[in-house]
């Protein structure tokens, strides 16, 4: 059985490459445009995902994307605000240091993913379908799902398969061929 690829996938796909492609030259500049670059990268990421409930009601009206309140990728993250994917706008949410993630959050993204309160976050919400996206690699190892790290001033991503289906995620195919694969 032979399977079709989609233009339109084709373009995303070549558009994540050349974001990955760009990285040296940008993650270089400053860690303010690493931080574009990874919100970029998380938007184009969130494109070759599909949740369980993309059809929901009341809460699937939007994509929203969580993160802590004081994470530094925040001021990135939220030019997402917006931006539309599968059809959903971006809503960016900002966690306090006390509150914990809610299924309504559909990305989780911990920039600093290394202490003991954000494992706890990623632990919350792995039977969830919440992608969890972090900056270390040892994230997909403690239960994270998408893993952005900065390796010779390129960054790489890896996933982990087994925490995407715990938590009922599809990942394309085309996304996963370019990604290191963690169980």
């Amino acid at each position: 059985m032979r399977k079709t690829i989609n233009l339109k996938t084709v373009l995303d796909l070549g558009v994540c490459l050349t974001l990955i492609a760009a990285m040296p030259a940008v993650a270089a500049d400053s860690a303010a445009s690493e931080y574009a670059v990874k919100a970029a990268i998380v938007h184009k990421i969130a494109k070759f995902v599909t949740w369980p409930d993309s059809n929901a009601g009341p809460g699937g009206q939007t994509l929203s994307i969580c993160l802590p309140e004081l994470d530094p990728i925040g001021p990135a993250i939220e030019a997402l605000s917006g931006e539309v994917v599968h059809g959903r706008p971006i809503e960016v949410l900002k966690l306090n240091e006390v509150a914990t993630p809610t299924t309504d959050c559909k990305i989780l993204y911990l920039s600093r993913p290394s202490s003991a309160q954000y494992l706890s976050l990623i632990d919350h919400v792995a039977d969830a379908p919440v992608l969890t996206i972090g900056d270390s690699e040892e994230f997909v190892n403690s239960g994270g799902i998408v893993s952005l790290e900065i390796n010779k001033a390129q960054i790489q991503f890896a996933i982990n398969v087994g925490a995407s289906q715990r938590a009922g995620l599809e990942i394309s195919a085309h996304l996963l061929q370019l990604a290191k694969i963690s169980q």
